[in-house]
């Protein structure tokens, strides 16, 4: 009886075989999206310099806030041609 049960399994391991296919998808991202956001190497000596520094940092921050939002677009609008996985 165990030898019949090995032999079915073994059998039934070749049926129903589905063969699948990989496709990758790469999401076209602009250039520009790609590019590093600027940060200032600004030397701090007076209060004055370090407004402009901080200035300077909440700008490459929100120029960089900016470009993950778009990122986040592209790869939204690619996963739902693609469909649930």
């Amino acid at each position: 009886m165990r030898l019949l049960i090995l032999a079915l399994l073994i059998s039934l391991t070749g049926c129903g075989t589905v063969q699948t296919e990989n496709v990758y998808i790469v999401p076209d991202v602009p250039e520009e999206t790609r590019k590093p956001c600027p940060v200032s190497d600004r030397k701090v000596s007076t209060v004055k310099d370090l407004a402009a520094l901080a200035t300077e940092h909440l700008g490459a921050a929100q120029c960089a806030n900016s470009k993950i939002k778009a990122i986040d677009e592209i790869l939204t609008k690619a996963e739902q041609k693609v469909g649930p996985q």
